[in-house]
């Protein structure tokens, strides 16, 4: 079994706790093409990606799932390839329980309605 594969339930429950708007494959796809990082873990996993703005250069948590300290343990490896790569800010985005974990700022919140068909 490869990584991928050992992880995918930790990043699929991040992608259902997200309102699945990409699939597994989708989020593989941006990892493969060098659109996406991939965050393996003994007990978790996480995915970030980096954005470019008009102003600014981002390194955003995309996704991440399982044991919370390792978490926490690999954000700090995160944070290194952020200033390494020039980012000017690392964004986190997720469920409301991640303010308990990371003390951050609030920048925005995502509200989502589902609509019916």
């Amino acid at each position: 079994m490869n990584e991928w594969e050992r992880c995918g339930p930790w990043i699929q429950a991040a992608l259902d706790h997200g309102g699945n708007l990409f699939s597994l494959d989708d989020v593989l796809e941006a990892i493969q093409i060098g659109q996406a990082q991939f965050w393996p873990g003994k007990d978790c996993a996480l995915v970030t990606e980096i954005r470019i703005y008009p102003l600014k250069k981002i390194c955003n948590v995309w996704l991440a799932g399982g044991n919370l300290e390792e978490i926490k343990q690999i954000v700090t490896y995160i944070r290194l390839f952020a200033k390494q790569t020039k980012c000017d800010a690392i964004t986190l985005q997720g469920r409301p329980g991640w303010q308990k974990i990371y003390k951050e700022r609030l920048k925005s919140v995502t509200l989502m309605e589902e609509v019916s068909k």
